[in-house]
């Protein structure tokens, strides 16, 4: 099977389990005043283990993938200017064994966006289709951008100086760039983009659908950071 076919019957895939379990309204049980909460964007944080400890060893990866990915370094200088990504060349790291934790930790922060999002996870399950190294050396930046042919994005932080540039999310709901009223756009529900800050051995994951950028590096210091995406896949039927 072609990937463009892959792609396909997954998405028919996912309308089915859509049209098959059509989700039911939010109880309608708020007994007081107030506001109610719809359609929020939940973003999963979490830091990988002794993370200080292994480091070095990642930088080293990230660094020896960019000297000998020729292939990636040229596609970058016209794609990425004043950085390289491996986005164009590799995306298949995930398969290899030095990175065999890393990935095992990317499983587990899946597995708990999936429960803790209440997703169907009795017949799907989170599996791994992209993990790629993003070098953001000296005005390097990621235009506004989603994964698309995904469920769950993410971006592990390997080296982050303070003054790195936060990630950016652009707020999805279109409609509100109509006519925005003056408000304290300091507060998540007001801005149009929020911004959180990297941290070496954190990871950010959030839905796939989600736009997001970075600004150009402004220090000398290079940020190094690694994407991955996720698609929520059948799971394997078991034999009686």
């Amino acid at each position: 099977m072609t990937t463009q076919n892959f792609e396909v019957e997954s998405i028919k895939r996912s309308l089915t389990s859509a049209m098959n379990n059509p989700p039911s309204s939010p109880p309608n049980n708020q007994k007081k005043e107030g506001l109610r909460v719809l359609f929020p964007t939940l973003i999963y944080e979490a830091w990988y283990q002794n993370y200080q400890a292994k480091k070095e060893s990642l930088v080293s990866f990230n660094h020896k993938l960019r000297d000998e990915d020729t292939e990636g370094q040229r596609i970058s200088a016209a794609q990425y200017p004043n950085g390289y990504t491996s986005y164009y060349s590799r995306t298949d790291l995930y398969k290899l064994p030095e990175l065999a934790e890393l990935v095992a930790f990317l499983y587990k922060c899946a597995d708990n966006f999936a429960h803790q999002h209440h997703w169907d996870t009795q017949n799907f399950e989170p599996v791994i289709n992209a993990l790629f190294t993003n070098i953001n050396s000296k005005f390097s930046g990621h235009a506004e951008h989603l994964h698309p042919y995904s469920h769950i994005s993410g971006v592990f932080y390997v080296k982050s100086e303070v003054g790195s540039p936060a990630i950016s999310f652009k707020d999805p709901r279109m409609g509100r760039w109509m006519m925005p009223p003056a408000a304290d756009g300091n507060r998540a529900e007001n801005t149009f983009h929020a911004n959180i800050l990297p941290d070496e051995g954190k990871l950010l994951m959030f839905p796939s659908w989600l736009e997001h950028g970075v600004p150009p590096n402004q220090l000398d210091s290079e940020r190094i950071s690694m994407s991955f995406n996720f698609e929520m896949q059948p799971k394997p039927k078991s034999e009686s």
